[in-house]
């Protein structure tokens, strides 16, 4: 395996790219979460059951395999213990975390601020407090991990922090925090150093990407889009490292979804969405939020393309479009009345976007758990080989249904 591969979600999130990561972490020495928080749901099938993961990194549920939380993420001291209490509770090996100890902490009074702004409402967060919590980072008001092993002013912030938002209970969320540093202290450190001596040894490192890079907070559809760096440049600002990769996977669900408000020009709002949602059970693993389905979008993924330099694609949930008759794949717009081909990058114009699209045949047969590309239906392997052949990058991985194992491998990622 490569010594450095980065996973980037190539759409608006939820492209599956969990399943991904902890495939390619089978024989990955650390697996990195370089950016968002517990607003990212990242969820994998396995031998033990379906591990719905918000801020454990996926290749970390491999016990070899160490799963490290940078400085670009934000923290939810609370939501992790109750994440790593689910998968204890399921039997798995306690995963192997080193935390970043500048990341900064996600409090109780983030989500209150999320709430009193209406941010959730108007952009379709997740209400997890994570916008507020990036905002003080930049504001310069922020709580990290490494100020946890100073007590008095952890406890001078947290009063700060009530005097303008109030709604908790200071000395409660004080001797919780205590507590988690008490509980988690040995397992934090500079995870930039450790980071770079893995890759100066040769170790194989997985950069795990959340979000989509059309939530992107510079290049997606600003301002519906996330708070957080998730393309492949967010690497270096959310960790500290340069790595040299040689494999950038982009993970591209065989259709499209969304969650939340904003600009989707191939939103199908009918009975054919709702086909789309039930067979591909587009539900959001951290809210529960029915996403917002549709067909492909190339003119997104072109764009995607451009910003991350894909070298490999991973598509997956393509056993989700068997049964179509017809397959639509968005290869232009058409904005008040002229063929656009290029993405545009203010999101108004993009809710007056109008699809152009390419027809494609169908595939009646059920391809749920094939291993094969050979076996497939002749259809759909023309499906795969016309987006190989409008992105110009070759599909190296092919989901086939949500299990960990119903992938189709096509090559090396090298």
């Amino acid at each position: 395996m490569a010594p450095a591969l980065a996973i980037i979600g190539a759409q608006w999130g939820d492209e599956a790219k969990g399943k991904i990561v902890h495939f390619l972490s089978r024989e990955a020495d650390l697996c990195v979460r370089f950016n968002g928080g517990p607003n990212a749901g990242h969820t994998v099938v396995d031998e033990y059951g379906v591990a719905k993961l918000h801020q454990v990194p996926a290749g970390a549920l491999h016990s070899h395999c160490l799963g490290v939380l940078s400085h670009g993420m934000v923290l939810d001291p609370w939501a992790l213990e109750e994440e790593l209490a689910f998968l204890q509770g399921q039997g798995r090996p306690a995963p192997k975390l080193l935390l970043s100890e500048r990341t900064h902490l996600v409090l109780p009074s983030h989500r209150i601020k999320e709430e009193k702004e209406g941010a959730s409402s108007r952009l379709g967060t997740t209400k997890r407090g994570v916008g507020p919590a990036y905002a003080d980072r930049v504001a310069r008001r922020g709580l990290r991990l490494l100020d946890l092993a100073h007590p008095h002013y952890v406890r001078e912030r947290l009063r700060a922090e009530f005097d303008v938002v109030g709604g908790f209970d200071v000395d409660q969320v004080f001797s919780t925090l205590m507590n988690f540093y008490q509980k988690f202290h040995e397992r934090i450190g500079d995870a930039r150093v450790a980071l770079s001596q893995a890759l100066a040894s040769g170790k194989t490192v997985i950069f795990e990407g959340a979000q989509g890079t059309m939530l992107d907070v510079d290049f997606g559809t600003y301002p519906y889009v996330t708070s957080s760096h998730t393309t492949v440049h967010g690497i270096p600002w959310g960790t500290g490292v340069w790595p040299e990769f040689s494999a950038i996977v982009g993970v591209v669900k065989a259709y499209t979804t969304r969650v939340g408000a904003g600009p989707l020009p191939t939103e199908e709002r009918g009975p054919l969405g709702e086909r789309l949602r039930e067979a591909g059970e587009e539900y959001g693993a951290t809210t529960g939020r029915p996403r917002r389905c549709g067909w492909l979008d190339l003119v997104a993924l072109r764009y995607a393309h451009a910003i991350n330099r894909f070298t490999h694609i991973a598509l997956t949930k393509l056993d989700v479009l068997s049964g179509f008759p017809e397959i639509r794949v968005a290869v232009a717009y058409r904005i008040d009345g002229e063929k656009v081909e290029e993405f545009p990058a203010c999101s108004w114009e993009l809710e007056r976007a109008e699809p152009i699209y390419e027809t494609l045949p169908g595939w009646q047969k059920d391809i749920q758990g094939a291993k094969e590309f050979t076996r497939l239906p002749k259809e759909a392997q023309a499906y795969v080989r016309f987006l190989e052949e409008v992105l110009g990058v070759p599909v190296a991985l092919i989901g086939t249904g949500p299990e960990a194992n119903s992938l189709i491998v096509r090559g090396e990622l090298s």
